[in-house]
């Protein structure tokens, strides 16, 4: 008999998992068509459990939906009297003109009524289908646990404070519920089974009551305070026979066949409650974790975040697996654990043993669907899932939610058991081009960058695939499929061709060379006729894949170079024509014979240099916004903006990115102008090293093709070394030697890859770091330090 109290609203009330929620086993929620609305999964089972709570006549709960008056009073009566006494309880007449006799709530609002629980509002009406805010049910709850509404001052202006107040002390109000809103079944519920564990109370005197007369009400004076209903025997509810206090709470009073094992473990190995009715197993319920994750987290993070204050060997359990390995939590270590889509639940017991829980989220298809008209009367319904994971696990579980063959669902799995836990449906992105590739971690698709979930296979298809993509709850991919879109059929006739066959002429056919908006270069049939060179048209394509080719609008020249900057929308500088975010550009790179397709003018690199341009608009003329435009000029265009400083990060390098405009290339954490970004660098261009540099060259595509190192020689060096000593009298020491620094120098330490910016001054001794530095005029103007762990 243990006095929860607030560590109940606090710990239990705040049960949930980031990402997928992984139900209890046993669970009633799950059998709900709208468990996936629930979030007070433990709560709302065991209400259901207890007969307190039931779903709709349709099979569902309606987490969501707004608890009326009546509907409260059941509850209440449901939680004093059990279901069989409840159900038994009847009423010889209306108690409000507004509560017929045979109204359903009429027994229980007439019962709640004369225990003093509920009121009407003095003119004879109850207003049954009133919504109900979290306050109010708050003083039913109050009361049933025996606390007095006239000594409580539960009436009168102030009494929503009383109230709450009260139920925050005695452990019924749900962390981070607003009491003065309306409240939904979900949290009465949470409400409810926080009440199940709170103590019962007592008045060794209630006073007297004095009766102000004329409507003013009454108060109660001389009254004692509310003191726990101590316990005549020993034991409670809960299983641990030594965690029971000396005092009564609800459950044991109301309830006595309901036990709790708060030392439990689920499925998964986390720590539990187990709930227990009548020898039944109402569900078991992983407890809030000290921290948790759904990205791969460092030792170091994990050795902050659970407050640890010495190397600790954690304890880790993979989708309850039998088999553990062990990660050590060191101070400021960067080794990681977990993953994207894995979610690592940490828990720290008594004795600062960690252990780390981590649960998967996988893949699947549902293959078949047993509806309730599809199983035995004494079976449930369930659906079958075949993995679509790196790992593929799969199996039955059973539902009520509604699924059909061939959805691509989410779901979790225990390895010991080899058993679907929880299922979800996955989100889906549909008609999206694939139009990056970044190795085996992440992709970039209709404009959006998507990573993998760490159990996804990675997509094998080619770039400018059309494809859909599958999320997990937290944004990750987890599966991508291909389909068939359609094309734009348009396209610009680079070259044509002639086939003479028969006397004069009469079987001739004719080819023609297309560049077509999806970047390819196709060599096709074409009917009857030659097409006409550097023109856009329009195509359709017969059975026997032969093109049918119309020209489109109007073709004309623009001229013989190409200006296009940011912030623009005129691109030509010989005439005025105009792009807009529709404007389709195919781009010959015709130094290495290479086409590349840009869609909209924001979307074009910065090009500025000779070039052959020929647009297509509706009238041909200049000052009209083109709709495709067709740009033939030299690969590569040099950047001088960059001239002031330059240092990428060799470590910092990202997998091999296979891009459909760009090419092949890498990404680095860069400073650039004395500020951080990140830069894409060519394939051949690829980093062995930190590079401190001058100048950077880039192409049309906006890839580094060229870096061009910082001279070490002259008045505007670079420097490089081990070894840095503290700054001082406005002096800073580099390998043994000290250098006077400028007024406005940057200094910044590199540290697991990623830049940080410090102040000169914070720069102390430390025999192992390295340094590059930019000396200019005998001063000091920059500083990158490569912290080196000892």
């Amino acid at each position: 008999m243990r006095n929860l109290k607030r560590t109940l609203s606090l710990a239990l009330a705040g049960v949930m998992l980031m990402g997928m929620m992984v139900i209890g086993a046993g669970a009633a929620s799950k059998d709900f068509t709208d468990a996936g609305d629930i979030k007070n999964v433990e709560a709302v089972d065991v209400m259901v459990a207890l007969g307190v709570l039931e779903g709709g006549d349709k099979g569902d709960f309606q987490p969501n939906s707004i608890l009326t008056r009546e509907q409260a009073a059941k509850i209440i009566c449901y939680l004093l009297l059990g279901e069989e006494a409840a159900e038994k309880l009847a009423t010889s007449g209306a108690v409000f003109s507004d509560v017929a006799a045979d109204r359903w709530s009429a027994p229980y609002i007439g019962y709640c009524v004369n225990l003093g629980i509920l009121a009407g509002d003095g003119s004879g009406h109850f207003f049954p289908e009133g919504k109900l805010t979290g306050a109010a049910f708050a003083k039913m709850l109050l009361v049933a646990l025996g606390y007095d509404p006239k000594i409580e001052n539960y009436t009168g202006s102030a009494w929503t404070i009383n109230v709450a107040a009260d139920a925050i002390e005695a452990g019924i109000s749900p962390k981070g519920l607003v009491l003065t809103n309306e409240l939904s079944r979900q949290d009465a519920a949470q409400m409810a089974y926080q009440t199940l564990t709170a103590t019962m109370v007592k008045y060794d005197n209630k006073g007297i009551d004095i009766d102000f007369g004329t409507g003013s009400g009454s108060v109660s004076v001389g009254a004692s305070t509310a003191e726990p209903v101590k316990a005549t025997k020993a034991g409670g509810y809960l299983t641990v026979e030594k965690d029971n206090d000396e005092y009564v709470q609800f459950c044991e009073k109301y309830f006595s066949d309901l036990t709790l094992n708060a030392k439990g473990e689920d499925a998964f190995g986390r720590p539990a409650n187990v709930w227990t009715y009548e020898k039944d197993e109402v569900g078991t319920y992983a407890k809030a974790a000290d921290a948790s994750y759904t990205d791969a987290v460092k030792s170091g993070t994990l050795y902050t975040d659970l407050g640890l204050s010495k190397t600790t060997p954690a304890t880790v359990v993979a989708d309850g697996g039998s088999d553990t390995t062990t990660f050590s939590i060191e101070k400021s270590n960067s080794t990681k654990t977990g993953g994207k889509g894995v979610l690592t639940e940490a828990y720290v017991d008594a004795d600062k043993n960690v252990t780390l829980v981590q649960i998967n989220t996988y893949v699947g298809q549902v293959s078949k669907v047993a509806t309730a008209d599809d199983v035995k009367k004494d079976e449930k319904p369930y659906i079958e899932i075949d993995g679509l994971s790196n790992v593929v696990y799969g199996g039955k579980f059973e539902t009520a939610v509604e699924y059909a063959e061939d959805d691509i669902v989410l779901y979790t799995y225990d390895k010991s058991e080899k058993k679907v836990m929880s299922v979800a449906l996955a989100e889906k992105v549909e008609d999206l081009e694939l139009t990056s590739t970044t190795g085996s971690t992440k992709f970039v698709a209709g404009g959006t960058t998507y990573e993998y979930n760490a159990t996804a296979a990675v997509y094998g298809g080619r770039l400018k695939d059309s494809i859909n993509v599958y999320l997990d709850t937290n944004g990750y991919v987890v599966y991508v499929e291909k389909y068939e879109a359609g094309s734009t059929n348009y396209a610009f006739v680079l070259d044509t061709k002639q086939n003479n066959d028969g006397w004069n002429g009469s079987k001739n056919t004719y080819e023609a060379k297309l560049l077509l908006t999806d970047g390819s270069v196709v060599v096709v049939d074409t009917d009857k006729k030659k097409a006409t060179e550097n023109t856009f048209v329009s195509y359709t394509v017969d059975d026997n894949d032969v093109y049918t080719l119309t020209a489109k609008d109007k073709t004309s020249t623009a001229g013989s170079k190409i200006e296009v900057s940011k912030g623009t929308s005129k691109f030509t500088a010989d005439a005025a024509y105009y792009a807009n975010s529709s404007t389709i550009f195919l781009v010959h790179d015709n130094v290495n014979d290479e086409y590349v397709v840009y869609t909209g003018i924001a979307n074009m690199p910065t090009m500025n240099g000779a070039a052959t341009v020929y647009v297509n608009t509706k009238n041909g003329a200049p000052n009209s916004v083109a709709s495709i435009v067709y740009i033939s000029a030299a690969d590569t265009v040099v950047s001088d903006a960059n001239k002031g400083l330059v240092y990428i990060i060799a470590g910092s390098e990202s997998d091999l990115i296979n891009d459909a405009d760009k090419g092949e290339y890498y990404t680095y954490n860069a400073v650039v102008d004395g500020e951080t970004t990140t830069i894409n660098v060519a394939k051949d261009a690829k980093l062995s090293a930190d590079v401190l540099a001058s100048k950077l060259t880039y192409n049309s595509k906006d890839l580094v093709t060229n870096i061009t190192a910082y001279s070490t020689e002259g008045d505007d060096k670079a420097i490089s070394g081990t070894g840095t000593l503290k700054t001082t009298d406005g002096t800073v020491g580099l390998q043994g030697a000290y250098y006077t620094y400028a007024e406005n120098v940057v200094v910044y330490k590199i540290e697991d890859n990623e830049f940080n910016k410090v102040s000169v001054t914070s720069i102390r001794e430390d025999a192992d770091d390295t340094f590059n530095a930019v000396i200019k005029d005998g001063e000091v103007v920059a500083i990158f330090i490569t912290v080196v762990e000892a």
